[in-house]
């Protein structure tokens, strides 16, 4: 018997039609996920080219902080604005914003900040996004001012950069929480529709930042401490400062403990060594290099980096119109001239042995009219009883190229006033300045390759430029904080950084910082 097979009728159809449904949902799904990760790679893209567009606009509000250029600024009564101005040309900023005021420029999608061209061509071919545009407003916040009463001011920058994606998030949950500024229907911080805002084309990217810029003096004497490398302390020594000429911050211009400030501050090019060993630093301490150790007694911020090397310094290097002295000790009297024309002597050393006394007099009139200055190619040495005794109304510049001992009460500044004693050791690496005893030394220290001891019961009243620095016993170092204006001028030199962030507030979801 021969049994014949026969197919079920329709079964190759369906079989075919399963088989294109497979693949149709294969290259569907494909597609999918391709047009997602497109759309995220645009929406990346803007996201991170927003924020160059707000880092341009802290570039341009820190370059007319420190040029006093203003061009294309508008200066506006009221409170800084959450959402981008309305463009305005008057009226036009001149200069710094008072407070109650605010500088603001601004761009837009026709007229961006950033225009992205493409690599070849004369007309833009950038792949997705062709231009970055924001705002950008300066003002004083409710900032104060430093000790010199130079403004501290607030730099806020936004972003924004079209995405040429869909209105569509990404199906990753933890994708869309990293880029939470990408906004496709409304402004996340002003909640209103995105066409409304600059003529923008949705979805679109924005950033923002603020910086808070801090004055600094142009000064040599803006801080207390400035070295080129490592400070140590122990025995129960300080750091804090006053101000002589505030009756506020001082007591018939001394320091007063009762009055103490904290702006003592201590900068470093190399920390390598450093160890506060848990003394008392009323002011904030910024270094280059490893970590300085026991800093818990540090009352103000610790940061990183520090400054640079502190300047060289030289001899006067006068070759006429000075008094000889050679090499001296014992007592003498030397006057000042006037500021137009100061006394000048030179000495290949200078000694006041104990019971030796310097005296320097000005006979000029006016408290801004008696000038010396003493060159000392040598070494320069106080001890015992010897004391050099300066009128309180004599400026003195005292040029060393060795040692600098000054011990006990030897130099008595009576002014008080460190402004009035300024010592510039030009010698080279391993020089030394030795201040001790339980006396009061009232003055500025520019050697920056000596390295200085503080010792003993007294204190030291002024600032330091040094290598290094080593405090002990149970003294203290006040920096004068008056040193920091330039003669009778606060002028600002420059802005500089105090702090950066992102201000990640989201209006439409209830976020507000």
């Amino acid at each position: 018997m021969k049994i014949l097979s026969k197919a079920q009728p329709g079964s190759v159809l369906i079989t075919t039609l399963l088989t294109i449904t497979i693949l149709t949902l294969i290259c569907a799904t494909s597609l999918y996920v391709a047009s997602q990760n497109a759309n995220a790679g645009m929406q990346t893209a803007s996201w991170q080219q927003a924020l160059t567009g707000a880092e341009s606009g802290v570039d341009q509000a820190i370059r007319a902080l420190n040029t006093s250029s203003w061009s294309g600024w508008y200066n506006i009564t009221g409170t800084v604005p959450t959402a981008q101005p309305t463009p305005s040309a008057t009226p036009a900023a001149t200069g710094t914003p008072a407070s109650g005021h605010y500088n603001y420029r601004v761009t837009t999608s026709t007229s961006p900040t950033v225009t992205l061209s493409g690599i070849s061509g004369t007309t833009p071919q950038p792949e997705g996004n062709a231009a970055i545009w924001g705002w950008v407003t300066v003002d004083t916040g409710t900032m104060g001012v430093d000790s010199n009463g130079n403004q501290w001011y607030r730099i806020r920058s936004t972003g924004v950069a079209g995405t040429n994606g869909l209105f569509r998030a990404s199906n990753n949950k933890l994708d869309n929480d990293l880029r939470n500024t990408i906004s496709l229907r409304f402004n996340r911080k002003s909640n209103t529709a995105i066409g409304n805002l600059g003529g923008s084309a949705p979805p679109q990217a924005t950033r923002s930042i603020e910086v808070i810029m801090q004055p600094l003096t142009t000064s040599i004497w803006a801080r207390g401490i400035t070295l080129a490398n490592a400070i140590t302390m122990s025995g129960g020594a300080f750091i804090d400062s006053f101000d002589p000429t505030n009756a506020f911050k001082s007591t018939n211009g001394l320091w007063d403990v009762t009055k103490r400030q904290n702006h003592g501050e201590i900068a470093m090019s190399d920390s390598t060594g450093s160890d506060l060993k848990g003394s008392y630093v009323y002011g904030n301490l910024s270094y280059n290099g490893p970590a300085v150790k026991n800093t818990s007694n540090v009352a103000g911020t610790i940061s990183t980096p520090g400054p640079g090397s502190p300047p060289a310094v030289s001899s006067p290097g006068w070759t006429s119109g000075y008094t000889n002295k050679g090499t001296w000790s014992g007592t003498d009297t030397i006057a000042a001239g006037n500021k137009s024309n100061p006394a000048r002597y030179k000495y290949n050393s200078l000694t006041v042995p104990g019971g030796g006394v310097l005296t320097i007099s000005g006979p000029n009139n006016g408290t801004d009219n008696n000038y010396i200055e003493i060159w000392v190619t040598g070494k320069f040495t106080t001890s015992g009883s010897g004391v050099i005794n300066q009128d309180p109304k004599v400026h003195t510049t005292v040029y060393v190229g060795d040692d600098i001992t000054v011990s006990g009460t030897s130099f008595n500044n009576q002014s008080g006033l460190a402004t009035n004693l300024n010592f510039i050791g030009y010698g080279g690496s391993g020089s030394k300045v030795t201040t001790s005893g339980s006396g009061n030394f009232i003055g500025t220290i520019n050697a920056p390759n000596y390295d200085v001891t503080i010792s003993g019961g007294g204190s030291f009243s002024g600032a330091i430029i040094a290598n290094s620095l080593n405090i002990s016993g149970s003294g203290g170092f006040h920096y004068d904080e008056s040193l920091a204006v330039n003669g009778s001028s606060t002028a600002v030199g420059k802005y500089a950084f105090a702090s950066w962030f992102e201000d990640n507030s989201d209006k439409a979801r209830g976020f507000i910082y």
